[in-house]
C-alpha cells in the first residue's frame, strides 16, 4: 500500500507548492509577468523593544481562562536590532506586508501611486504588557480569536504557508490552535492581480464535541489625526457590556465620528449598531484620502472604533508603543456586535458559544479611499462620496478594479439624471447636480429631498435618508423584563453566560444553586453534565446527562451529551444508541454522524465508517472532521486515488492541516524534516500532541506512536515523551521524571496518561503535572491533595507558588490549614532565585497580610537582584508608604522609569500617596508652605511613571488637601478654588442626591463646609445599613439642624475606623478631621 501511495504526487505537490522557499535574503518571487500579483519573503531587520522573562508559575491561579499560556514579564526600555521575516505582497496600485513571527499580523498597507498608508505601519515593533498574555504592538491588523482581549497569540510566531493561485492572485496563509479551546484559526491575507484591496478569507474550527466561547474580532490601526472623520453608519453605539448610547452625536452635542470632538472622557470604544451596511471606514479631510472595510453585514456586523483618550492619559501611549509613526486608531470588524464583557446594565447582549464540530469561514475586504473628499458608501467593487451643498449634490467615486459602469441619481422617486462612466483604479470621477440658478440645466435640488445616487455595476448605492437602511433589532430590555423571569432561570442564563466566557468553576457554582432548589431542571442538568464531561468526570456527567433523559429520552441535546459521556466510559452501544438520536436533530446532525462514524472506525467497520462520514458532509460539506476519517479510510483500504483528493480538499480549505501533513508521513510520502518543517508556531508539541491523541482516539495507536517518537526528538517536550510510553507501557522511561519547566498538561485525555506515570513512578515531577492537568479541569481539591502529598519534596520553586496560590483559592477547608502559605512562598524564592516572578509573589502575599516591614525587606533584596525592575521598585514604594516612609518613597519614584499596562493606574496613585503622607506631615509641623508643595507635586503627573494625566482625574483628596494648605498660608481666594475643584469632581447625581455615595464622596461634604455651604449637603447612604450609611445620615441630619458638620462627620468617621483602614481611606479620614 504503501509503494503505491509513494507514487501519488499531486498532494505532496500541493503542500510543496505552498511551502515558503525564501531564507535570508534571498527569496521566491511568483511570477511577475504582467496581470499577476507579486509575493517575497525576506528577513528585514526592525529596531525592536523586546519582551522577555517567561513566567514559569502556572497562570491557572490569576487567569484560568488563559492557561496552558503563559505570560511574559519583562519589557524593553531601549530597543535592538532584531531579524523578522516578513512577507511582502504586491500588485500595481497597493502593497502590503505580514509578519508571521508576530501573530500573522498584516504590518501595514500603502497606495504605491501616493504612498498613504491606508493600513498603519509601525515601523518598531515596540512590545508592551497590554495583551492577554503580555506583550502586545501596535499598527496592522490583527488577527483575534478566543476570549476578549488581543488574541495569546499576538507576539509570538503562528503557522504559515505562502501560495500562488490561477487567477494570479497571491496570498500568504497564517494560523495557529487557540490551546484553550482547541479551536484552530486561519487567516488567508490575499492579494487580487487586478484590484486595488486585499482579502482577509477566514477558517475558524471547532473540531471539539463541546461548545466552544465564540469570540473573534479583526483589529486594523490607523492614523490618528485631528482632520480624521469616521464613516460608521448606524443611530447607537454599545458599550462592551451592551449599554446603548447615542451616535454620531452624544447628548452634549458632540460629533464622536469626529476625531477631534472626543476631546473627554478616557479610552473610548463605540460598537455601533442600528444600520444595514456592510462597510465602514474613515477620511482624512486635509489629506484627502481615507481607509475602509467591507464584509457583508450577515458575515460582520460588528463595527467599532476604539481611541485613546486625547488627554496624555492617552497620549503618553504614542511615545511608549512607537518612535516616530505617531498616534493611531483602532477600526475594528468582529462577527459579534460588542466585545463582551459583563456589567450591571440589563440588556440583550450576552456571551456567544461556538457549536461543537462547527466550521466557520467569511470573508473581508480592506481598501484605501483616494481623493473623494469623504465616504459615504463603499462595496467590494468601489467607494462613493455624496455632499450636499445648497440646492447641489456632488458626487465622487473610484473604483477599486478598472470597470464601465453608470450613475445614476433619483430624486423623490424619479430618476434626475444617468451617465455611462468609464472608472480607472483608484482614479476619482465627479458628478454635480442642481444649481442655485433655477434656470440652469438642474434646478435645485431642495434640502430634504430624497436623493439617492446609485452605481448598479460597484454596487454602491447612498440614500439621503439613513432610515432607509435602520434595523429594528431591540438593544434595550424592558426594565419589567428581568424581574419577571423566575430566579432560577435567571441563574441557569448567567452560567450558561459563565461557561460561554470560559469561567467554569463559576458556572458550576451557579448550576449548583439551581439544582438544590431545582433537582429536575434541565437546563441545570444539561449544564452540569456538559461541565462534568469537561473536568473528565464521564460517570458524574452521565448522571445528569440520564437524568435529563429520563425526563424526555428524544432530547437531542441530552442525548448528544450522553453519547459523548459514553462514548468516553468506553460504552460503545449506548454511545451508538444516543448519537442516533441527537442526529435527528439538525443541530447536533452533522457533529453526532461524525462521532457515529469515529465508533464504527473504533469497531473495525470501515464500510459504516464511510457512510457515517459522508453523511457528516451531507450536513456540513466542509466537515474537516468528516474529510480526515475519510482519509484514514482510503489509506487503511489502499485506495490511493481517495486517499490524495481527500487531502488536497482539506489542503485547499486549510493549507495549514496538520492532519494532511501527518498523513504524508505516516504513508511515506514526506520525510520527516518535511513533516516537522511545517509546525512554525510557538507551540509546535501542542499541535502535535493534538495529533496523536487524535489518532488514539480513532483507535490507530501506531499512528500516534509513530508521530510521539518523532515530535519526541524534534521537539523534546515532556507531555510527547509521556505519551509515548503510555502508549508503549514503557515506565523505564519515567524513572528521573522531567524538567516541569513550561509543562503546562491541561487536556482532560492527558489525566489518564499521567495518572499512569504517578502510580508507575514516585519521580515528584509526575504528581506536580497531575495535579496542574486537575486544577486545569476545574477538580481543584484533587489537585491540592495531591500537591499537599508532596509536602518538601520538590526541589523546583514555582510549584510551591503553584501550591500557595492554589489553596488561597479556597475559601476555608482542611486543605488550607494544610498549607504554609509564607513557607511556601519563602522556600520558592530559596530554591529560584534567578526567577522573578517567585519574588513577586512572597512580596505580594506580606501586601496582603498587612506585614510591611517584612515586605520592605524581601523587596529590597529582590530589587538587588534584579536592580532595573520598575514592578519590584513599585511594590518597595508601597511598602514605604504604608509604613511612612514616604521620603524614600518619593526619592525612589523620582528615580524610576516605568513601562505601565494598558489599565494600570497604580504608579500615580503611589506617586500621590507618597506626597500627600509628606504634606500631612508637614502639616503637623506648622508648615502649609512646605506642605503645599507636596499636595501641589500630588496633582501632577510626571510621565516617567508610564502614566499620563487624564482629563478628570480622582483628585478630591489632593485638591482638599490644597484649600487647607492655602488657606492656612492666608491665600483664601485660591483656596475656595481648590475646595470648589473637590465640589466639581464629585459626580453631580451624587451631589443630588439621586444615588449613594462612596466614601471618597465624603471629602465633599467637608468641602461644602470649609465654604460655609452645609445647606447644600444632599448625600444620601447607598442602601439602609453600614458603617457608610450611619455616618451620611449623621452628617444629613447636623446640615439641616444647623449643627457643627464637621464635627458630626468627625464624631461618626470615629466610630467607623474600620471603613478607613487601607492606606486611602486613612488618608481620607485625615482629611475629615483637619481643621480649617
Amino acid at each position: 500500500m504503501l509503494t503505491m501511495l509513494n507514487q501519488r504526487p499531486t498532494i505532496r505537490a500541493l503542500l510543496i507548492l505552498s511551502v515558503t522557499l525564501i531564507l535570508g535574503t534571498q527569496y521566491f518571487r511568483i511570477n511577475a509577468q504582467e496581470g499577476r500579483a507579486q509575493i517575497s519573503e525576506d528577513v528585514r531587520v526592525i529596531e525592536t523593544y523586546p519582551f522577555a522573562d517567561p513566567n514559569a508559575v502556572p497562570i491557572l491561579a490569576s487567569d484560568d481562562r488563559l492557561y496552558p499560556y503563559h505570560r511574559f514579564e519583562g519589557y524593553a526600555h531601549n530597543s535592538e536590532a532584531v531579524e523578522w521575516r516578513v512577507i511582502h505582497l504586491e500588485n500595481e496600485w497597493i502593497e502590503l506586508w505580514v509578519l508571521p513571527e508576530a501573530g500573522g499580523k498584516v504590518w501595514g498597507a500603502r497606495v504605491k501611486e501616493t504612498g498613504h498608508e491606508f493600513i498603519y505601519r509601525n515601523e518598531v515593533m515596540k512590545f508592551r504588557n497590554i495583551a492577554l498574555r503580555g506583550p502586545w504592538t501596535s499598527g496592522g491588523i490583527e488577527f483575534n480569536f478566543g476570549v476578549i482581549g488581543h488574541t495569546p497569540s499576538t507576539a509570538t510566531p503562528v503557522d504559515y504557508r505562502t501560495r500562488e493561485h490561477d487567477d494570479g492572485s497571491v496570498s500568504v496563509v497564517v494560523g495557529a490552535m487557540d490551546l484553550p479551546s482547541r479551536t484552530y484559526w486561519r487567516v488567508e491575507v490575499r492579494l487580487p492581480p487586478d484590484r486595488a484591496y486585499f482579502e482577509t478569507n477566514v477558517l475558524w474550527w471547532n473540531p471539539t464535541t463541546l461548545e466552544q466561547p465564540y469570540y473573534n474580532w479583526m483589529t486594523a490601526a490607523a492614523f490618528a489625526q485631528d482632520d480624521l472623520v469616521m464613516s460608521i453608519p448606524g443611530n447607537s453605539y454599545l458599550e462592551h457590556p451592551g449599554a446603548q448610547r447615542d451616535w454620531p452625536f452624544d447628548s452634549e452635542g458632540r460629533e464622536l465620528s469626529v476625531y477631534d470632538q472626543n476631546r473627554f472622557g478616557s479610552n473610548k470604544s463605540f460598537h455601533v449598531v442600528g444600520e444595514l451596511n456592510d462597510f465602514f471606514g474613515g477620511y482624512y479631510l486635509d489629506d484627502d484620502y481615507g481607509f475602509g472595510h467591507w464584509s457583508r453585514y450577515e458575515e460582520m456586523p460588528g463595527q467599532k472604533l476604539w481611541l485613546w483618550a486625547l488627554s496624555r492619559q492617552g497620549g503618553i501611549w504614542e511615545d511608549l508603543l512607537t518612535d516616530t509613526d505617531g498616534q493611531y486608531v483602532e477600526f475594528q470588524a468582529g462577527r459579534l456586535l460588542v466585545q463582551y464583557s459583563p456589567g450591571d446594565d440589563v440588556n440583550p447582549i450576552s456571551q456567544v458559544g461556538f457549536d461543537p464540530g462547527a466550521t466557520d469561514q467569511w470573508t473581508e475586504t480592506w481598501f484605501p479611499v483616494e481623493g473623494l473628499g469623504g465616504l459615504s458608501d463603499a462595496s467590494r467593487d468601489g467607494a462613493m462620496f455624496v455632499e450636499r451643498e445648497g440646492g447641489r449634490v456632488r458626487v465622487r467615486a473610484h473604483a477599486f478594479v478598472e470597470t464601465d459602469d453608470t450613475v445614476r441619481v433619483s430624486v423623490n422617486g424619479e430618476v434626475l439624471f444617468t451617465d455611462e462612466v468609464s472608472l480607472e483604479v483608484l482614479e476619482p470621477i465627479e458628478r454635480e447636480f442642481g444649481s442655485v440658478d433655477p434656470t440652469g440645466e438642474f434646478p435645485p435640488i431642495p434640502q430634504d429631498a430624497e436623493v439617492v445616487v446609485e452605481f448598479p455595476r460597484l454596487r454602491l448605492r447612498y440614500h439621503s435618508k439613513p432610515e432607509s437602511r435602520q434595523i429594528s433589532k431591540p438593544f434595550s430590555t424592558d426594565a419589567e423584563a428581568i424581574p419577571s423571569i423566575p430566579l432560577s432561570d435567571r441563574e441557569v442564563m448567567a452560567a450558561r453566560e459563565l461557561v460561554q466566557g470560559r469561567r467554569f468553576n463559576e458556572a458550576r457554582n451557579l448550576f449548583e444553586t439551581v439544582l438544590a432548589k431545582e433537582p429536575w431542571n434541565r437546563e441545570t442538568l444539561l449544564g452540569l453534565a456538559d461541565l462534568e464531561h469537561r473536568r473528565g468526570r464521564y460517570a458524574e456527567g452521565l448522571n445528569f446527562a440520564d437524568q435529563v433523559l429520563r425526563l424526555d429520552a428524544y432530547d437531542s441535546e441530552g442525548n448528544f451529551i450522553a453519547g459523548n459521556l459514553y462514548r468516553a466510559l468506553g460504552q460503545t452501544v449506548d454511545a451508538r444508541e444516543a448519537f442516533g438520536w441527537s442526529a435527528r436533530s439538525i443541530g447536533f446532525r452533522a457533529v453526532s454522524y461524525v462521532q457515529l462514524a469515529e465508533l464504527a472506525l473504533v469497531d473495525g467497520d470501515y464500510v459504516e465508517a464511510d457512510r457515517y462520514a459522508r453523511l457528516a458532509k451531507d450536513y456540513d460539506r466542509n466537515s474537516l472532521s468528516a474529510n480526515r476519517l475519510l482519509a484514514i479510510l482510503a489509506r487503511l483500504g489502499g485506495d490511493g486515488a481517495e486517499w490524495d483528493r481527500i487531502l488536497s480538499s482539506i489542503l485547499e480549505l486549510d493549507p495549514l492541516h496538520h492532519f494532511a501533513e501527518a498523513e504524508l508521513y505516516l504513508a511515506g510520502v514526506s520525510t520527516e524534516e518535511e513533516f516537522v518543517e511545517g509546525f512554525r508556531s510557538e507551540y509546535p508539541e501542542q499541535e502535535l500532541l493534538e495529533l496523536a491523541i487524535d489518532y488514539v482516539e480513532l483507535s490507530r495507536r501506531e499512528d500516534a506512536i509513530a508521530l510521539l517518537e518523532l515530535s519526541e526528538i524534534a521537539f523534546g517536550h515532556a507531555m510527547l515523551g509521556v505519551w509515548r510510553a503510555y502508549l508503549t507501557e514503557d515506565t523505564a522511561v519515567l524513572a528521573d521524571g522531567v524538567d516541569p519547566d513550561f509543562v503546562f498538561p491541561y487536556r482532560p485525555e492527558s489525566i489518564l496518561t499521567l495518572e499512569w506515570a504517578t502510580a508507575s513512578d514516585s519521580h515528584w515531577s509526575w504528581a506536580y503535572l497531575l495535579g496542574l492537568n486537575l486544577w486545569a479541569r476545574d477538580r481543584v481539591a484533587e489537585a491540592a491533595e495531591l500537591f499537599i502529598g508532596l509536602d518538601e519534596i520538590p526541589d523546583y520553586g514555582p510549584f510551591y507558588v503553584s501550591r500557595a496560590l492554589m489553596a488561597s483559592q479556597f475559601e476555608s477547608s482542611d486543605l488550607v490549614s494544610q498549607v504554609d502559605f509564607e513557607s511556601d512562598f519563602r522556600r520558592a524564592v530559596e530554591l529560584a532565585p534567578d526567577l522573578r516572578a517567585v519574588h513577586v509573589s512572597l512580596i505580594q502575599y506580606l501586601h496582603r497580610e498587612g506585614r510591611w516591614e517584612d515586605a520592605l525587606s524581601v523587596s529590597a533584596d529582590a530589587r538587588h537582584r534584579f536592580p532595573e525592575d520598575f514592578d519590584l521598585d513599585l511594590l518597595h514604594a508601597v511598602a514605604l508608604n504604608e509604613t511612612l516612609r514616604f521620603e524614600a518613597s518619593i526619592k525612589l519614584l523620582d528615580e524610576i522609569e516605568i513601562l505601565p499596562s494598558e489599565n494600570s493606574s497604580v504608579s500615580h496613585q503611589i506617586f500621590a500617596e507618597a506626597h500627600v503622607l509628606a504634606g500631612l506631615d508637614a502639616l503637623d509641623r506648622d508648615n502649609p508652605g512646605a506642605a503645599l508643595d507636596h499636595f501641589d507635586m500630588a496633582v501632577t503627573w510626571p510621565e516617567h511613571l508610564g502614566l499620563g494625566r487624564p482629563y478628570d482625574p480622582e483628585e478630591r483628596i489632593e485638591q482638599y488637601l490644597r484649600g487647607v494648605a492655602l488657606r492656612l498660608s492666608g491665600n483664601e481666594s485660591e483656596a475656595v478654588t481648590a475646595f470648589e475643584a473637590v465640589i466639581a469632581g464629585t459626580p453631580r447625581d451624587v451631589l443630588e442626591g439621586e444615588i449613594g455615595a462612596n466614601r471618597m464622596d465624603l471629602v465633599a461634604v467637608v468641602a461644602f463646609d470649609a465654604l460655609e455651604r452645609p445647606d447644600q449637603i444632599r448625600i444620601v447612604a447607598n442602601g439602609e445599613e453600614g458603617v457608610l450609611a450611619q455616618i451620611i445620615n449623621q452628617v444629613r441630619s447636623a446640615s439641616t439642624s444647623g449643627a457643627d458638620v464637621q464635627q458630626a462627620l468627625k464624631d461618626a468617621a470615629q466610630s467607623a475606623l474600620n471603613l478607613f483602614s487601607d492606606l486611602t481611606g486613612q488618608l481620607i479620614y485625615r482629611a475629615l478631621n483637619l481643621a480649617r
